[in-house]
């Protein structure tokens, strides 16, 4: 039996067992260790850290089995199926870097999929993701701490009240270096530029709901220099609960910075929509090769209006339009209108034909922003 068999069996029973917090303690993996396993199960079942590493990511998968609506499944399980499979790499010379060892290779792809599992985890399971954010990203953990908390109350919520005090107080010091950095460091000044007016100390992050969005819009690029090459991305979670920190994602400079703003995890942390992903990889496929850093804010456009169409935030538009593009065809967008009706009657709880509105309003806005350079 494959490793990768061996770990999905194991998520599987995981998401129907009891938290993993309650079970009794374990030495080995989140898998049986047999006689004859492969080079890949024995060498984890070998290392009590990887071993351990195999447990948390049990776990942590475990708590995103639930999407992010807080119903239905989310879209994680051909994202756990990439993860395994680069662990099984890890077997060949090939899929290993340099002079990494086997045990290093797969000491990196749990590190890196744990870290994802835990963006998706840490507003229903502080407890349980904050430690491993902290250890694997370090300067994205305040961030991920002060969303947590914050989202943990509803939009409306006056931060002032005696009752929020302790919690008020937390978030406040976990983001006041880095605000106060931000607001202050002559060498932020090009950030500050294009942030809201409205946030001059770190207390006005909580006096409105897109007053913290617009630090966050502008910090992902900013923390870019501890060398991370991809972005980061804000828990879908906590966006379906207050939809202004899907301001977080958007562009804000019209040109490079916008490659390193904060993405979402929706895409995966949501139901599967394959007809809207079929439509995705094709309208990708058929975009021109664009010049000018500017093309930076224009992926980042497109990218929020697919956000926005998964989470069903798209504004409704009078006239709303479906242009042609490059490699699709007419039966590419009826697919994902069909498929946006049906899941927004079913997510999103609303009527058949406002669910249809809602699905041409949403790919309106993706095809709209699909295959721009500028």
């Amino acid at each position: 039996m494959t490793m990768i068999r061996l770990c999905l069996m194991a998520l599987f029973s995981l998401a129907v067992a009891i938290p993993a917090q309650a079970q009794a303690p374990q030495q080995g993996p989140s898998f049986a260790c047999t006689a004859g396993q492969g080079v890949v199960e024995s060498t984890i079942c070998a290392s009590p850290s990887l071993s351990a590493a195999d447990r948390l990511m049990a776990a942590l998968y475990a708590v995103n089995k639930v999407s992010a609506f807080g119903s239905g499944p989310a879209n994680q399980l051909e994202t756990q199926r990439r993860a395994v499979k680069a662990m099984q790499d890890c077997a060949k010379p090939s899929g290993r870097s340099g002079q990494q060892s086997i045990a290093q290779c797969l000491e990196g792809a749990y590190d890196q999929r744990n870290e994802e599992l835990a963006v998706g985890a840490v507003t229903r399971a502080p407890d349980l993701a904050l430690p491993v954010i902290r250890r694997l990203d370090p300067g994205f953990a305040p961030l991920a701490e002060a969303i947590a908390l914050w989202s943990s109350e509803p939009e409306s919520t006056d931060w002032a009240t005696p009752r929020l005090a302790a919690k008020r107080q937390r978030i406040l010091t976990v983001l006041r270096p880095m605000v106060t950095d931000l607001l202050t460091s002559e060498d932020k000044s090009f950030y500050r530029s294009v942030m809201s007016q409205d946030v001059k100390r770190v207390e006005d992050v909580l006096a409105a709901p897109g007053n913290l969005a617009a630090v966050l819009n502008v910090l992902g690029p900013a923390l870019a220099d501890d060398g991370r090459v991809n972005a980061r991305a804000i828990p879908c979670a906590a966006i379906v609960s207050h939809p202004a920190l899907l301001g977080a994602t958007q562009t804000a400079f019209g040109a490079t910075p916008d490659s390193f703003v904060f993405n979402s995890d929706c895409p995966i942390t949501l139901p599967p929509l394959p007809a809207l992903d079929a439509l995705d990889g094709k309208l990708n496929k058929g975009w021109p090769q664009c010049d000018g850093t500017i093309r930076f804010a224009a992926y980042r456009m497109y990218n929020t209006s697919l956000d926005k169409a998964r989470l069903g935030f798209a504004k409704h538009q009078a006239k709303a339009t479906l242009p042609p593009r490059r490699g699709v065809s007419t039966a590419d967008v009826q697919a994902a209108r069909a498929e946006l009706t049906a899941y927004y009657m079913r997510y999103r709880g609303v009527a058949q034909a406002r669910a249809a509105q809602m699905a041409l309003d949403a790919l309106s806005g993706v095809l709209n922003t699909a295959q721009e350079c500028e």
